[in-house]
């Protein structure tokens, strides 16, 4: 039997782990160049404590391939490689989003 938890109760127990321990991440709205494959894919956003964008969702069927067919298609519209097809990470002003998988709840 699969459990899937919603967004909401991830972002309650949603943690990030710094050098100096753990502090908790506080969700906020997706922003920048890959906000709608955030939307796309239900991820939810936090600020890791260097103020990098987090987007963290289920790992759900599916899901990782259309986040990042989404944003190759940002990346190839702006004129820059697909990083997805280059393994590239920054082309012009465009990085790729840091992203974190939420592995769905499964009973034995």
């Amino acid at each position: 039997m699969k459990i899937s938890l919603p967004i909401a109760v991830i972002v309650t127990v949603a943690t990030t782990f710094s050098a100096g321990g753990l502090t908790p991440a506080a969700a906020e709205e997706c922003t920048g160049p890959f906000r709608q494959c955030a939307i796309l894919v239900s991820a939810v956003c936090s600020r890791d404590p260097g103020g990098q964008q987090r987007m963290t969702y289920l790992d759900n069927p599916g899901r990782t391939i259309a986040f990042e067919q989404c944003v190759g298609r940002i990346f190839e519209a702006a004129g820059h490689p697909n990083p997805y097809k280059t393994g590239i990470t920054t082309s012009g002003n465009l990085t790729v989003p840091y992203t974190e998988l939420q592995y769905p709840l499964t009973e034995p």
